[in-house]
């Protein structure tokens, strides 16, 4: 035990002796390690927020939305539409009117979402529109804190009126009380009839600069149209989801007539479903993220190794020395061992610490834009942080010891 502190207390003395050059060569451990201690703390805390979003919304929800034609189901519907340049308007509100008379569905809202200018007498900014029917209050997780929300009736009447996100009324109408005052979006006026309680960031989204129209009212006033990209409903019992969703596949197939499943051009998700897909995403991101540690971890080796060579050869005269005095081979080769895990561990450190800060500071950042998303130190990613540092300064350190350790004394001596 005390021959192995004083292998590590020479190693420190080189590592100090050349610090700088210690300190570059565990450039590429620190990276990795702090990429394997950020893979783990914040993947593991974007999985908790996606999680407890899904769960906030409920399991008791099914999403149709638009798809092209041709394009799988896994593939996202609006979003390739969008990319392609497609729209695909055969999503009707009256398909949900119809997929609400099957039994257990109990509610349902049709949506627009679109980008538009916003005009008040005090600001002008872009926010995003977010337009439904009333029963939009009903399923989502928003609640109106002052005034009220839209009435079924007045969507269908095209009603000028508009609920406002806590930022919208902040920035349109700085210390002015919004409630009754006008906005206008594309030429038009609207009565803000109500503000929504602040939500922050959810599922990557600012639900706090949004404006809420009636639908009917954004599709003819505004956009001149009658298809909707997607509806949601709201089922009795969540353990029906799968079967309900094939009772929705069916009723819209034969609105749409549709006998190809590949040619629908809608598609049908549960809430399960969507949790599946993104923990699906999200993990095989980890592992793209943990494959490029390994490979800065493997390129930080290579480096340790070439370094501890360069070490051997410039050390060669202290290893023939300590040869010739009677120090065996098995002392010179854990003496370079050891410095080779000295300087490994102390990356390995490095980065758990910088890979510490950097959560820290990424979170901090998320929560200052309002992300609900909480620190915590990733104990398993410290593990397989030191283990690997470990690991690397044996694999990469015992090729240049064994050579070290195998040097001729005489020869030793008279290198130059």
């Amino acid at each position: 035990m005390n021959s192995l502190l004083l292998y590590f207390k020479a190693a420190f003395r080189a590592l100090k002796a050349n610090l700088g050059r210690s300190l570059l060569t565990t450039l590429g451990i620190i990276i990795g390690i702090v990429t394997v201690i950020m893979v783990f703390s914040l993947g593991k805390a974007t999985q908790n927020v996606i999680t407890s979003e899904l769960e906030g919304y409920g399991s008791n929800l099914i999403v149709v939305e638009t798809k092209i034609p041709g394009f799988s189901d896994t593939n996202p519907g609006m979003a390739t539409a969008m990319v392609e340049g497609i729209t695909v308007t055969t999503l009707k509100e009256s398909d949900m009117e119809e997929v609400l008379k099957i039994p257990n569905i109990i509610n349902g809202y049709a949506g627009i979402v679109g980008l538009e200018r916003v005009i008040s007498l005090y600001e002008d900014q872009k926010y995003m529109i977010q337009a439904s029917n009333a029963a939009f209050i009903d399923i989502d997780q928003s609640e109106v804190i002052v005034g009220r929300f839209y009435s079924e009736a007045e969507n269908k009447s095209l009603a000028r009126v508009a609920v406002i996100g806590d930022t919208v009324a902040k920035e349109l109408f700085p210390n002015v009380d919004p409630l009754n005052q006008s906005i206008r979006i594309k030429g038009i006026n609207f009565k803000i009839i109500g503000v929504m309680k602040p939500l922050g960031i959810v599922f990557f989204q600012n639900m706090d600069d949004q404006v809420y129209l009636p639908l009917k009212t954004m599709q003819k006033l505004i956009m001149g149209i009658n298809h909707i990209p997607y509806f949601m409903v709201q089922i009795e019992d969540e353990t029906q989801a799968l079967f309900l969703k094939d009772e929705i596949i069916q009723l819209l197939d034969q609105r749409h007539s549709i006998k190809n499943p590949d040619r629908r051009d809608f598609r049908v998700t549960t809430m399960g479903e969507a949790m599946d897909l993104l923990n699906i995403v999200t993990g095989a991101l980890q592992i793209l993220l943990l494959v490029l540690a390994a490979i800065a971890l493997l390129v930080g080796g290579i480096g340790v190794m070439n370094v501890m060579f360069v070490v051997v050869t410039e050390r060669t005269r202290e290893i023939g020395l300590r040869k010739a005095i009677g120090a065996p081979p098995r002392a010179i080769l854990l003496q370079f061992l050891t410095e080779a895990i000295t300087i490994t561990v102390v990356g390995g450190i490095i980065g758990i610490i910088a890979g510490l800060l950097a959560v820290y500071g990424s979170i901090s950042l998320a929560q200052y834009f309002g992300v609900k998303i909480d620190f915590f130190i990733p104990y398993k990613g410290i593990v397989i942080a030191i283990s690997a540092a470990l690991l690397e300064g044996l694999l990469f350190g015992v090729y240049p010891a064994k050579k070290a350790a195998s040097l001729n004394p005489i020869e030793s001596l008279r290198y130059e």
